[in-house]
C-alpha cells in the first residue's frame, strides 16, 4: 500500500471515530451545532474524500490556499460550504469574501470597512462573526469583551454585512476548568443578542470541543482529530 493510500485509510477512519464521538456530544448540546474540518495544509484530494464520507463544511486559513482550492472546488462540482478562520488583511479580502459561507475572524475595526467597501463594491452580501478575545490573552487577537456594545452596532449599520454572532480562540495551556470558564462566559456574552432570530458561538477545537458544545458552542472547529497534524 502507498503512502497516500495510508494516508486516505486513516483519514476514514479518523472521520468515522470523530462523527461517533461528535454525535455523542452533541446529545447534551442540542442538534444545531455542527463541525468545521479544517483542512489546511492538506490536498484538496483529501477534502474531497472528507466530502464524500458526509463532511459539509471545511475552514481554511490563509487566503490564497483558499483561492486554489476553491478553484478546484467549482472544477469539480462540489456543493459543500467554506469557512474563513483565519486572519484576515486588507489586502488578501478578494481572495476570501464571497467565496466563504461566514468569515469566522473579524477582530479590527479597519478590517470591518474594508469588507463592507469591497462587499459593496462587488455587490456581495458577506455572513461574519466577530472574533473576541474572551480571555484578553495578549498574543491573541480579536476584540475584548467589553468592545463588543460598540462593534456589534457598527457593523449591524453595514449594509452588506450579516453579522451572525461571534468566534473566540483560547490559549493552548489552559486547564479543563479555566477553559470552561471562558467560554462559559463567551455563551452568557452571546445571549445579549439576537442576529435573525439565531446567533452562532464558533468556539471549540480539537482539544477541547467536548467542553466548547457543553458550554454552549455552535460551531466547532475540528482540525488534527480529522485530518492528523500538519
Amino acid at each position: 500500500m502507498c503512502i497516500r493510500d495510508r494516508a486516505s485509510e486513516k483519514l476514514i477512519e479518523n472521520i468515522k471515530n470523530f462523527m461517533l464521538k461528535f454525535k455523542e456530544c452533541t446529545k447534551k448540546s442540542g442538534d444545531r451545532a455542527k463541525y468545521i474540518a479544517v483542512s489546511k495544509k492538506k490536498e484538496f484530494q483529501y477534502i474531497k474524500l472528507a466530502y464524500d464520507l458526509g463532511v459539509k463544511f471545511f475552514g481554511e486559513n490563509y487566503p490564497q490556499e483558499l483561492r486554489d482550492k476553491n478553484m478546484q472546488k467549482i472544477e469539480k462540482n462540489l456543493n459543500f460550504d467554506w469557512h474563513f478562520i483565519g486572519r484576515l488583511q486588507k489586502n488578501k479580502i478578494k481572495y476570501v469574501v464571497g467565496k466563504v459561507d461566514l468569515i469566522h475572524s473579524i477582530d479590527n475595526s479597519e478590517l470591518i470597512d474594508s469588507v463592507q467597501d469591497y462587499c459593496e463594491k462587488h455587490n456581495i452580501i458577506q455572513k461574519v462573526l466577530i472574533q473576541t478575545n474572551i480571555s484578553n490573552d495578549s498574543n491573541k487577537g480579536g476584540f475584548l469583551a467589553k468592545d463588543l456594545q460598540s462593534i456589534v452596532p457598527k457593523i449591524e449599520k453595514k449594509e452588506c454585512l450579516r453579522l451572525c454572532g461571534f468566534m473566540t480562540i483560547l490559549e493552548d495551556d489552559l486547564q479543563n476548568n479555566e477553559i470552561r470558564d471562558y467560554y462559559g462566559e463567551m455563551y452568557k456574552i452571546a445571549q445579549n443578542y439576537t442576529f435573525n432570530d439565531c446567533v452562532e458561538i464558533s468556539m471549540g477545537m480539537s482539544k477541547d470541543y467536548p467542553i466548547a458544545l457543553e458550554e454552549g458552542s455552535t460551531i466547532v472547529r475540528v482540525g488534527t482529530e480529522i485530518f492528523g497534524p500538519r
